[in-house]
C-alpha cells in the first residue's frame, strides 16, 4: 500500500460541495434543539421537550463550549479517535478496514467525523454517520447496477427517526451490510481520484 502525503479536503472542489454543507456542524438554536428532540423522542410531551430545550440553552449559555471542529483534520490532530469523532467505534473500525484495502491511506476527519478522502484530489468519498453506519459517494456506473436494498438514501434510526443523505448529492448512499462494501469502496476511491 502506498502512503502518499495527504492533502486533506479540497474545500473548493465542486464534488465536495454537498458533503461539506451537509456535514457542517449546525448552529444550536431553540428551533434546532426542538427539531432534534422531536425526532429523537417523538413520544415526549411538549412540556418535556420545552424543559429539555431550556436545559440545553442554559448549558450553552453557561459555557465554555468546545468550538466546532474544523472542516479538515488529520487523525493526528484528533484527541480521541475512538470516542471523539461523533461516530460509533465499530463503524469507525469498519471504515478503517475498508481503507486498509485501498491503494493509499485515505483516513481523514471531516467536520469532526471519520471520513475517507482521496489523498491526491482531496475529494471526500465516505463519511461516518453516528450510530447508524457510513455513507459512500458511489460512481454512476455502480448506482445504475446497484440493488436498491444495498444502497439507499434514507435510513431509519430509532422509532420516529429518519436520516436522508440525498441533500449531499445524487451519488451518496447508505450501505446495507449485505452490499459489496470493499468493492464499492474501491470504486468510490477511484471515482474520487478521477479528474474533473
Amino acid at each position: 500500500m502506498t502512503h502518499s502525503n495527504h492533502r486533506g479536503v479540497a474545500e473548493h472542489d465542486p464534488r465536495n460541495r454537498g458533503a461539506i454543507a451537509f456535514f457542517k456542524p449546525k448552529e444550536v438554536t431553540r428551533k434546532s434543539v426542538r427539531d432534534l428532540l422531536a425526532s429523537a423522542a417523538p413520544r415526549a410531551s411538549s412540556a418535556e421537550i420545552g424543559q429539555r430545550i431550556e436545559d440545553t440553552m442554559r448549558r450553552i449559555a453557561a459555557g465554555p463550549l468546545k468550538p466546532p471542529p474544523p472542516l479538515s483534520q488529520s487523525l493526528e490532530e484528533v484527541d480521541d479517535l475512538h470516542y471523539g469523532l461523533g461516530t460509533h467505534p465499530d463503524i469507525i473500525e469498519q471504515m478503517w478496514k475498508l481503507d486498509d484495502q485501498l491503494p493509499e491511506r485515505c483516513r481523514w476527519v471531516v467536520w469532526g467525523r471519520p471520513a475517507l478522502v482521496h489523498p491526491g484530489t482531496g475529494v471526500i468519498f465516505a463519511v461516518g454517520f453516528g450510530t447508524i453506519g457510513f455513507v459512500l459517494r458511489l460512481p454512476p456506473v455502480v448506482l445504475a447496477d446497484a440493488d436498491p436494498s444495498f444502497a439507499f438514501t434514507v435510513r431509519k434510526g430509532n422509532p420516529g427517526q429518519q436520516f436522508d443523505i440525498a441533500p449531499t448529492g445524487p451519488e451518496w448512499r447508505f450501505l446495507s451490510p449485505r452490499a459489496p462494501q470493499a468493492d464499492w469502496c474501491r470504486k468510490a476511491y477511484e471515482f474520487a481520484g478521477a479528474d474533473i
